[in-house]
């Protein structure tokens, strides 16, 4: 049934390492804002502009790119849903009401947003810290659509974007970072508060203006003008591997002084995930994160980081529902989210080979 989800990409289903790095950095993503030339931006576009860039954009990209295009007028508000909770649109997106598009590359892990706040947001998302790796993939993309589209572009600001916060390069790299440790010794603000004075921006698990749960906090820069791609990438990539080497210290700490109550409350969480009959979706990131906990210090050994990945995206509200392919009320989503759960980490043991 997971197939009932049908743009969850092949990147989403690889295998992770194992690394303890893995389960610290949940996901990297790359995205770049672009404008065609001779479109109106944004604040000016009107009805007959945003068709005629769709269509402009959609000729290019079935020409140039092998993939599928989504017309998102023609999409029911369920299955928008879904494709901002498997984090291929953002949540303005999901509210437009004018012609607008998706393009999903064929290998799975790239996006193009069509007429967003700008006329192209293209990106790219995978597994574990792989910025430098998407960048390339991003910019070759990119590279291929300009060949055929004039992009916006002044030789003093650079790429022109809707917002002044994206002028320059119109760049975002972002890490979505999971980070027990410091929420528990009570270090997370103050670590995260030092990344906002170097540049950086921190929000939730679906970006701007969502709340931070499950200990995951979404980590990116906040200016894109006056410093080159590379250098923007390499910040953040350097700026994680710090905050790693904290969370790390601060899981030692835990482990040290209070090694059996943690121990006892990752094994708790693991136990409601398996027996819940009634489960809600921030139950579900909550108890995640205290399993996800585990993985990473070597506490739990027959569930994998793929499994909780997977259960994290399908249990969500929209994706629930399109797994089992009805609609349900709230609590009905509760009972089917528990007997999904069960069911999953069943067969994950039974793939580890592990005591059911």
């Amino acid at each position: 049934m997971l197939d009932n989800i049908k743009w969850i990409l092949p990147s989403d289903r690889e295998s992770y390492t194992g690394a303890e790095e893995d389960e610290i950095v949940v996901s990297s993503r790359i995205r770049i804002a672009r404008n065609i030339s001779d479109i109106p931006f944004e604040i000016k576009l009107k009805d007959n502009d945003s068709d005629r860039l769709v269509r402009l954009v959609r000729s290019v990209v079935e020409e140039k790119l092998k993939g599928k295009f989504l017309d998102i007028q023609k999409l029911s508000p369920l299955e928008k849903e879904s494709l901002l909770e498997c984090h291929l649109i953002s949540p303005a997106f999901l509210k437009l009401n004018r012609p607008a598009g998706l393009f999903l590359s064929e290998g799975g892990g790239i996006s193009i947003m069509i007429n967003e706040e700008d006329h192209l947001r293209i990106q790219g998302l995978s597994h574990g810290l792989n910025l430098t790796e998407i960048s390339s993939d991003v910019f070759a993309l990119d590279e291929k659509i300009g060949e055929d589209l004039e992009y916006a572009f002044d030789e003093q600001y650079g790429f022109l974007t809707s917002c002044p916060t994206n002028l320059g390069t119109g760049l975002r790299a972002s890490v979505l970072l999971h980070l027990p440790g410091l929420v528990f010794t009570n270090e997370v603000e103050k670590v995260l508060k030092g990344a906002v004075q170097i540049g950086m921006t921190v929000r939730g698990l679906y970006g701007e203006g969502t709340e931070i749960k499950g200990s995951l906090f979404q980590l990116s820069n906040q200016h894109t003008l006056g410093l080159k791609e590379e250098e923007l990438i390499q910040t953040i990539i350097k700026l994680t591997h710090m905050i790693m080497d904290i969370e790390k210290k601060a899981r030692n700490v835990i482990f040290e002084k209070a090694k059996d109550e943690f121990e006892d409350k990752i094994f708790r969480s693991l136990a409601v995930l398996k027996s819940a009959r009634l489960i809600s979706t921030d139950e579900v990131l909550n108890l995640l994160s205290a399993v996800r906990f585990g993985i990473g210090v070597g506490v739990i050994k027959d569930i994998s980081l793929d499994v909780i990945n997977e259960i994290m995206l399908v249990s969500r509200p929209a994706n629930i529902q399109l797994y089992f392919g009805e609609i349900l009320e709230e609590h009905e989503r509760d009972v089917k989210r528990a007997e999904y759960i069960r069911k999953r980490l069943t067969e994950a043991a039974g793939e580890t080979g592990a005591e059911k």
